[in-house]
């Protein structure tokens, strides 16, 4: 397992004085990068050699109380490239003495960049395997599409320039991010407690994507990301809050 540390900067503290969702999402992907980067190479390098990452899914357990602002926290991650085509990754963050906050997984694609196709990551990145790997469960929760009459609420965002990711797609924590803002429920006295995603097409910069919500109980939502011209959802998520 790759371990680091991370202390909760002002940038990435909330108004309520707690690290924000897109930050430790952020920080996820750095450590993730730091982990591999003297086993496959940092992202550019790995660009270079004719592939690319791709994130397909995503689970997000909040387990603890979220680090403040100053507050040191360590971030722990490991994969499993045993399964075929995916890559499964795992995160882990526990506070200073020790104690779980958050608990994550996440399922990614290698792809080839110049043909678009996923590669299995074994046959085409061998040294992935040399270290940091641990056994992953496959299963990730199923989020169920939903029909248009069950829309609670219906929110639009505009791609922006900083929501891209060096592949000009959508970074995954912007996704989060919009989902999050966009939630029927108060930010200001409830606080999210588990969240997932499956990745299906990446929005691009100049689109205007549609949130849809539905509810799934008081505090439990599904909410399916569309984007223009497109029948099927570019994304799927869902999330749970308690009262704060």
């Amino acid at each position: 397992m790759y371990t680091h540390e991370f202390s909760v900067l002002p940038s990435d503290s909330s108004c309520r004085g707690k690290i924000k969702l897109r930050s430790l999402l952020d920080y996820f992907q750095d450590t993730a990068g730091l982990a591999v980067e003297d086993i496959e190479g940092t992202t550019t390098e790995l660009i270079a050699r004719g592939y690319a990452w791709v994130l397909t899914r995503y689970e997000i357990d909040i387990t603890g109380e979220l680090p403040s602002l100053d507050e040191k926290f360590f971030v722990t991650t490991f994969h499993d490239p045993l399964h075929g085509y995916n890559t499964l990754r795992a995160f882990r963050v526990h506070s200073h003495d020790g104690r779980e906050i958050v608990r994550a997984k996440t399922a990614w694609l290698l792809l080839d960049v110049h043909t678009g196709r996923p590669v299995k990551p074994i046959a085409h990145l061998p040294e992935i395997t040399s270290r940091d790997t641990e056994n992953i469960p496959p299963d990730f929760r199923d989020i169920p599409d939903f029909d248009d009459e069950n829309i609670l609420l219906s929110v639009n965002f505009p791609v922006r320039f900083h929501d891209l990711d060096y592949n000009a797609h959508v970074n995954n924590a912007a996704y989060f991010e919009w989902v999050f803002d966009a939630c029927p429920v108060d930010t200001m006295t409830h606080e999210l407690i588990s969240i997932c995603a499956s990745f299906r097409s990446g929005a691009k910069l100049g689109e205007n994507v549609t949130l849809n919500f539905a509810g799934d109980g008081e505090k439990s939502f599904r909410v399916k990301i569309m984007r223009p011209g497109v029948q099927k959802p570019s994304a799927m998520f869902a999330c749970s809050w308690r009262s704060v």
